[in-house]
């Protein structure tokens, strides 16, 4: 992290008088050891404060659902902003407000935890900072969605034989229309 950032909420005191930044950061680690209670409640801390806490909750829990739960729980994030959607039907002076934020927390908490999406993030930036590493196109993108594949003369042959090849494929998968699509091909019906 650059050492000129300063984080916003290192000013700011909560409800009951504990530093932002903290209650922020001791929310996130109660979620990754699944400490349900002590994180329901800085959560319930970040509501009772303010509107923009209250928010800057929501956009942690989504983060939380992404970075920590990750493959763990692949569904986290999309039930985590159905939540958040479901809360801008309230005004901010219902109490429900409260619910959603404690039952998020209560199920991300609960949830399978991996990190493995953060620490490819994190491995990648120092990568490619470094030129450790660069994007590769490989020969079979080069296709007829391509300029390049076009010059090849690469067509709907190339593309269905190599540009649309699955892995991992679903084992017994419907392949009617794929097996139809390449008969037209032999046949010369499509090009």
């Amino acid at each position: 992290m650059c050492s000129e950032y300063r984080d916003p909420w290192v000013d700011v005191r909560t409800y009951h008088g504990l530093p932002a930044d903290q209650v922020i950061s001791a929310l996130q680690k109660e979620i990754r050891r699944g400490n349900t209670e002590n994180a329901a409640l800085l959560a319930y801390e970040m509501v009772i404060t303010s509107p923009a806490l209250e928010d800057y909750l929501w956009y942690r829990l989504m983060v939380i659902s992404v970075e920590d739960i990750g493959f763990g729980e692949p569904q986290a994030p999309v039930l985590i902003n159905a939540l958040y959607q479901m809360l801008s039907t309230f005004d901010r002076g219902a109490g429900e407000r409260k619910l959603f934020a404690v039952h998020a927390v209560r199920y991300l908490c609960g949830c399978q935890k991996d990190r493995s999406s953060d620490e490819m993030v994190i491995w990648m930036s120092h990568a490619v900072e470094s030129g450790e590493i660069r994007p590769q196109i490989p020969d079979y993108a080069l296709d007829m969605h391509t300029a390049k594949g076009q010059e090849m003369g690469r067509g709907r042959r190339h593309f269905f034989e190599e540009g649309a090849r699955l892995n991992p494929e679903l084992p017994d998968r419907d392949r009617t229309y794929h097996e139809r699509i390449m008969k037209m091909l032999e046949q010369g019906e499509l090009d």
